[in-house]
């Protein structure tokens, strides 16, 4: 009886597991698609007047999701560097964007106050502010309103150092910075018509701030 001819199978038929077992493993791109996506619709939520604060987490993730997607680019687990890359950048633009809104809600929520918090104080308006720092080593001071700052030196002193302001109506954020280079405990104190509205401590730096309005 005649036999059928035989042909010899190519390699990858006879060692079919082995090349299906040796392909390299599909990139895994997720991470940095989601930091494109996220970073992009923080940024278009960022732009929008009054939401544009909302977009900061959005936009922090976003970044977050982009820089570890790139790390897993740089690991050889991912394909998609231009994406991850791409996201960073936009969220970072984002950030940028939020930080410009709260810097300008700052600015705008001071001027309502029509810009009447004195400094230093003046006889005959309603309500007295006063800042007070405690620095055994002395410290450098700031204090004033948002868009109103001025600087000062404490003394080395057991002694607080003060400062006073006053202002009849409006919204205002106070803030009150002392920091020093020598060791030892520095505090700070904001009063409102001789309420506490603020107080903090520290090693090197203190800072307190209010909201008033």
């Amino acid at each position: 009886m005649p036999t059928e001819p035989h042909f010899p199978l190519p390699p990858a038929a006879r060692h079919g597991r082995t090349a299906m077992s040796s392909r390299p493993p599909q990139p895994k791109n997720g991470l940095g698609t989601a930091g494109f996506i996220v970073g992009l619709v923080g940024l278009v939520v960022a732009v929008l007047p009054l939401l544009g604060i909302v977009g900061s987490p959005l936009v922090i993730i976003g970044l977050v999701l982009s820089l570890l997607g790139l790390k897993k680019v740089r690991k050889g687990l991912a394909n998609n560097k231009g994406m991850a890359i791409t996201g960073i950048v936009l969220s970072m633009i984002g950030i940028l964007v939020c930080a410009g809104w709260l810097v300008f809600t700052f600015f705008i929520a001071d001027k309502l106050g029509g810009g009447a918090l004195h400094l230093p104080a003046l006889p005959g308006d309603k309500h007295q502010v006063e800042f007070m720092v405690t620095s055994s080593g002395g410290a450098t001071v700031r204090y004033g309103s948002f868009s109103d700052q001025r600087t000062e030196t404490a003394p080395a002193s057991t002694d607080a150092w003060r400062a006073e302001a006053s202002y009849n109506s409006g919204s205002y954020v106070l803030s009150l910075t002392a920091d020093s280079r020598n060791t030892g405990t520095i505090s700070c104190s904001i009063l409102v018509d001789g309420k506490s509205v603020a107080d903090n401590s520290g090693s090197t730096i203190a800072l307190c701030t209010a909201n008033l309005g």
